[in-house]
């Protein structure tokens, strides 16, 4: 990776979580975050925060998590669907923190509250793609999550535990239905405890064994380096895509059983998929986006009770003065579903 100071004076909102209506004003506050200064720049820079709104608070970050998919696309410059990128951009939606201070019209979060954040659009010198990695934080109130006893460092997970369950509801009832989660990254980590939890038959496949370590010891396990999933099953009732990969799509469609479905849970440039495979079998494809705010609460429910366990999802930590070491290791490494950002 290139590392380089964000340079100064570029002006941009980019895009992220909710939409700036007007130029935002400068608070004379900065604060410390990571930036992608152009394609394939890491570096950090002292942004510049805007005034805070009577209705958000302010977050000191604690703890963030990189997302190795997106924000792989965001370091390439290519990430589908945002044609025209502005760079400096800070990236990163998956963040945690203390509230340090609340606006006028706030009612339902205090200082001192430990909360998710998913990203900010905060700054004024910089772009939020989606602006999470930074150690101060500025959103309404409305969107940010208390933890309600999830630990701090734990709590970052909670952007991809609600990603899945958005894609499970998709599915409706599972129970006692054969699902095979396809990619065992965190994504798919926590599709398969949300199955479990919802009575489905879990299969975990991936090609890394690492991954399929981590699995919910309630389901079974498929190294696909040893059998293709089409050559191991002909007759599941779902697939959950969670590589990211179009290419597998294909070969989802022949594990299945006739009217199967595919819940595709990642993010893809475009779908490159034979027709045939899909039209001999009558195959479902279920598309599922991002989070809502309900499934982020139905998700930091299950976790701070226990109903579903993060295993040692969140075990590697790295102190934020090393993210470079943070990024190359969540770029490259794929024997670890996630890396946690320290802040303080």
């Amino acid at each position: 990776m290139t590392t380089a100071a964000a340079p100064q004076g570029h002006h941009g909102h980019g895009h992220g979580h909710g939409a700036a209506v007007a130029p935002p004003k400068p608070s004379g506050e900065t604060t410390h975050a990571i930036v992608f200064a152009a394609p394939g720049v890491l570096g950090t820079h002292e942004a510049s925060l805007r005034e805070a709104a009577a209705d958000e608070v302010v977050v000191d970050t604690r703890y963030s998590s990189i997302s190795a998919g997106t924000e792989r696309l965001l370091f390439s410059g290519k990430l589908p669907g945002f044609p025209a990128l502005r760079f400096p951009l800070v990236p990163g939606y998956e963040s945690a923190g203390v509230v340090v201070r609340a606006g006028a019209d706030v009612r339902d979060v205090e200082v001192g509250d430990e909360v998710f954040v998913g990203g900010s659009m905060c700054y004024t010198d910089v772009a939020g793609v989606f602006g999470g990695n930074a150690a101060r934080l500025i959103k309404r109130a409305s969107q940010v999550v208390p933890l309600h006893g999830i630990p701090l460092a734990q709590a970052p997970l909670l952007a991809l535990a609600a990603t899945s369950l958005h894609g499970i509801r998709r599915l409706g009832d599972v129970t006692d239905r054969h699902v095979c989660v396809l990619g065992m990254g965190a994504i798919g980590q926590f599709a398969a405890r949300f199955l479990v939890a919802a009575g489905a038959r879990v299969t975990c496949a991936d090609v890394n064994a690492a991954r399929l370590a981590y699995a919910p010891p309630e389901s079974a396990t498929l190294d696909l380096t040893t059998i293709a999933l089409d050559e191991a099953y002909g007759d599941l009732d779902a697939v959950v895509e969670a590589t990211g990969r179009s290419e597998e799509i294909a070969r989802c469609a022949r594990s299945l059983r006739p009217g199967g479905t595919i819940a595709l849970l990642s993010y893809y440039d475009e779908l490159q998929v034979p027709y045939v495979d899909l039209f001999v079998k009558e195959v479902s494809l279920l598309v599922a986006r991002e989070w809502a705010h309900d499934d982020l609460l139905a998700a930091r429910d299950a976790l701070a009770s226990g109903s579903i366990g993060i295993g040692t999802m969140a075990e590697y930590v790295v102190p934020v003065a090393e993210y470079e070491r943070a990024y190359r290791t969540a770029f490259e490494d794929p024997s670890i579903p996630k890396v946690i950002l320290q802040w303080a």
